[in-house]
């Protein structure tokens, strides 16, 4: 199994991102605000994406045709996003990365830093790759909770009306009654039914005494008739039905050519969920609905000043692919090993990259020496509950 495939969700985008080593040759795909994506960062992304979409290596090229612009436009967004949080201040405790590092740890159940470096290897990320990934993820969830979450935040009273609206059809429910019945017809129909009735309110089987004596095709069930709300019953069986509780047996009725008898093995009152008790779901989807509008408008802000240039004009449509996807846990992982630089390939086998506005593309002969920035890890306020999936620290402006 994958060692990060089981880490919680608030991490998934930054695993996306695998630095590239200092001071090594690599071609920079993209620079934002002088951040860059490297080529492997970007051909790491391609495989996640492929793996995620568990695509056969047969429809890889025609895949990445299709999504290389918006795998793209997310390693842009997403540097654009850590940027904010550095433009407002957002730091992290150190040690609260290292907490992190160690619930993965548990999760996975690795007992010792040496086994922790030699899966990492194998997953191609060394430690400090890890730290600068997670310190990334939660940098980026931070500031979309400031910036786009805590704008789509519902009021009191917008829950309230969207409950009063959906309470009847939702969020209530109409009584019910698990039913059973007896017809019994026939010459002495009703000498006969109500000797049943005695029997079966003295303790007899009351399937057992359906099989043997009804006439009715619920017969071969044991005269059930399984749960009915009010309403799915003539208001002549309802009547009486809906007024004896569980364990009750009816008097014997006139019912067609014969008499029936009825017995309630459950009862469920109507009911209607509480207010506080539906609100948490309604507060998610307004704002799941809300979010993408906001998001877009925010990313969009963050685009329109950025300084973007493109520094090649085509990037590969074959990439490495690991030779076996991992088993999948849930949703499908994100493979975190960035696949060795693919090599030089035919043109026809490129995909080139769409003008964008506001971008400048720029043709890239040869590798580019890159040295990645660091990002020191700075210690932050004592940390706050925020809603990211992990009780993740308050960053504080520096």
């Amino acid at each position: 199994m994958k060692l990060l495939s089981r880490i919680p969700a608030l991490l998934a985008s930054a695993l996306l991102a695998v630095p590239a080593a200092a001071d090594v040759l690599e071609r920079v795909v993209a620079k934002v605000n002088g951040d860059i994506v490297t080529l492997t960062e970007f051909q790491a992304r391609q495989v996640a994406a492929a793996q995620a979409a568990r695509i056969p290596p047969e429809r890889l090229e025609e895949f990445l045709r299709d999504n290389n612009a918006r795998i793209l436009q997310e390693a842009v967004d997403e540097l654009l996003i850590v940027q904010r949080g550095a433009e407002l201040g957002f730091q992290l405790r150190a040690e609260y990365i290292e907490q992190v590092i160690e619930d993965i740890k548990k999760e996975n159940k690795i007992e010792s830093d040496e086994q922790m470096a030699a899966q990492l290897r194998r997953e191609g990320l060394s430690l400090s790759d890890l730290k600068r990934n997670i310190e990334r993820s939660i940098l980026r969830n931070q500031v979309l909770a400031r910036e786009v979450q805590q704008k789509v935040l519902p009021s009191d009273e917008e829950l309230r009306l969207l409950y009063d609206e959906r309470k009847a059809a939702e969020f209530s429910q109409a009584a019910r009654v698990h039913l059973h019945e007896i017809l019994v017809s026939g010459d002495g129909a009703a000498a006969r039914a109500a000797e049943l009735v005695g029997r079966a309110r003295a303790g007899e089987d009351f399937a057992a005494l359906a099989r043997e004596h009804s006439a009715s095709p619920s017969r071969s069930a044991g005269g059930d008739l399984g749960t009915l709300e009010r309403g799915d019953l003539n208001p002549d069986l309802e009547r009486i039905a809906f007024a004896l509780a569980a364990g009750e047996v009816s008097e014997p009725f006139a019912s067609g050519d014969g008499f029936r008898i009825l017995r309630v093995s459950e009862a469920t009152a109507a009911s209607v969920a509480p207010f506080d008790e539906v609100k948490p779901k309604l507060q998610q989807e307004l704002q799941q609905k809300r979010f993408a509008a906001a998001y877009d408008t925010f990313i969009q802000k963050l685009r329109d000043k950025a300084l973007l240039d493109v520094r090649v004009r085509e990037v590969p449509l074959e990439v490495a692919m690991p030779a076996t996807v991992p088993e999948l846990v849930g949703p499908a992982p994100i493979s975190t090993a960035p696949p060795p630089v693919a090599p030089a390939v035919a043109p026809e086998r490129s995909f080139a990259v769409p003008e964008l506005e506001g971008v400048t593309t720029t043709p890239q002969a040869a590798p580019e020496k890159v040295a990645p920035p660091s990002r020191e890890v700075a210690p932050a306020a004592t940390p706050t509950p925020t809603p990211s999936p992990r009780p993740s620290p308050t960053p504080e402006k520096g």
